[in-house]
């Protein structure tokens, strides 16, 4: 999933920076003003397995994958909930297969009438042996929809071919549909400032229980609630480790800055922060949409990434589009660079390892 969110900082081609050949400047009394609005109302977020204190009013998205397992969560009422599986169903048991054998496999309620899942081949054109396993739960006003690919090779039996002689599983379905079951019972509906107290990984709208895994992948968007181009990205992944740290990637950073015609470091560095070794790259330039902006990047255990140390990866973004707000709409980045290192350095020195959440 390392999709999303993160704001890599080798694909400066897509975000265009141009050096505004200045240094920040201390605050105008202004943005002392603006920042302090902004910092006046924060409250720990549950993000992964960590902590991090944000704006209370910040919008916010995100999703998670789980030992291969795509968890997505939406806010919803029962009723609506109810309504988007009946429809599900009729679409999966109106699609007919164009060879003899079934599209539909499963379709069945998990635990409980808040709960149902659906086996079924995927696309029209695919072989008889794909499976896609997609189950679904409504808790405490929010829907979970559970994604997982598998593949059967054994209904129909095709064992007689080359490449499936060679597998050392011809039927991963029952497994992956166990692991699915466990998850779906697992799942409780979670408000954005609700902090668990036991082990479990927190994700948009949603807490899975449970000791911490190799497999777990989790990412967060904050969105300013009244400064719509600015938002902060959070991901840990325990299933990555890179070779270099931040700054070690440092040649390949600044040779992508001179060739984007001045692309400009503010700063960078190593910060102690709460249990984490992180480093930061703080950067300024005309983002996507050509305007002024800023881009701010900081990692943590990046060469040494496992289930007690995930890969953690925060990022900062000014005059740029996300989930809530187009690319069209942005004429200019709403904080100064100022403002925006200030904002900076308050909320991403709050992260922090959630206590009992390992």
């Amino acid at each position: 999933m390392r999709h999303r969110l993160r704001v890599w900082l080798l694909l400066f081609p897509l975000l265009i920076l141009i050096a505004c050949g200045r240094h920040p400047a201390h605050l105008t009394e202004q943005e002392k003003q603006t920042v302090s609005e902004l910092t006046a109302n924060l409250k720990p977020r549950c993000v992964g397995r960590y902590l991090i204190d944000m704006p209370a009013d910040a919008l916010v998205s995100g999703d998670a994958t789980v030992q291969g397992v795509k968890i997505g969560s939406v806010a919803m009422s029962h009723e609506a909930y109810s309504e988007e599986v009946a429809s599900r169903r009729s679409e999966l048991r109106g699609t007919k297969s164009i060879d003899p054998y079934p599209f539909l496999y499963a379709d069945d309620a998990v635990q409980g009438p808040n709960t149902h899942y659906f086996i079924y081949r995927g696309n029209l054109s695919d072989g008889p042996a794909r499976r896609l396993i997609e189950a679904y739960k409504w808790d405490r006003g929010y829907r979970f929809k559970l994604e997982i690919e598998g593949s059967d090779y054994l209904h129909p039996d095709q064992t007689n071919k080359p490449f499936v002689k060679e597998l050392a599983v011809k039927n991963d379905v029952p497994e992956k549909t166990h692991l699915v079951f466990d998850m779906i019972g697992k799942l409780r509906g979670r408000v954005d400032d609700e902090v668990p107290s036991e082990p479990g990984l927190c994700f948009q709208g949603g807490f899975l229980p449970g000791k911490a895994g190799d497999r777990e992948d989790v990412g967060f968007q904050f969105v300013l609630h009244d400064n719509r181009d600015v938002y902060i990205g959070f991901e840990s992944d325990s299933g990555i480790r890179e070779t270099t740290t931040l700054l070690q990637r440092g040649d390949q950073i600044n040779a992508s800055l001179k060739s984007l015609d001045g692309g400009r470091t503010i700063r960078k560095g190593a910060v102690p922060l709460n249990e984490l070794a992180a480093e930061e790259w703080l950067m300024a330039g005309r983002t996507s949409p050509k305007v002024l902006g800023n881009i701010f990047t900081l990692e943590a255990n990046s060469t040494t990434s496992n289930a007690q140390s995930p890969l953690v990866t925060l990022d900062m973004s000014t005059g740029s589009p996300n989930a809530f707000m187009k690319a069209w709409d942005i004429k200019s980045a709403s904080l100064s660079e100022g403002e925006a290192i200030a904002l900076w350095d308050t909320v991403s020195r709050t992260l922090r390892p959630r206590p009992n959440g390992f």
